[in-house]
């Protein structure tokens, strides 16, 4: 119950602006064109909002149901691995690797 709590908050606060930020998405995002290149160009809360979401994503897609810190550490960094070496790749096919692995 606590962690429903804590994951709602959690969304709830990603989709609120930040206070004095400039919105540098658009409305609608094409996610399988949005690059590591673009991603590593972003500062710390968007890149750590973007991986929120991404990492959401692929659980969703992949069915997990259990959360562990050490299994998503490990993937996120596999993920900035590849999209500093392949700055082209699309994040959403680097985030599909890393979760092949």
């Amino acid at each position: 119950m606590i962690a429903r709590i804590l994951l709602l908050g959690l969304v709830g606060g990603l989709l609120l602006p930040a206070s004095g930020a400039a919105q540098i998405f658009p409305n609608q995002l094409e996610l399988a064109k949005f690059t590591c290149g673009r991603f590593l160009a972003l500062d710390g809360d968007e890149r750590d909002r973007i991986l929120i979401y991404f990492n959401g994503y692929q659980d969703g897609k992949s069915g997990t149901k259990v959360w562990k810190d050490e299994v998503v550490g490990a993937r996120v960094d596999r993920v900035m691995a590849t999209c500093k070496a392949t700055p082209t790749l699309s994040l959403m096919e680097a985030f599909s690797r890393a979760w092949k692995r």
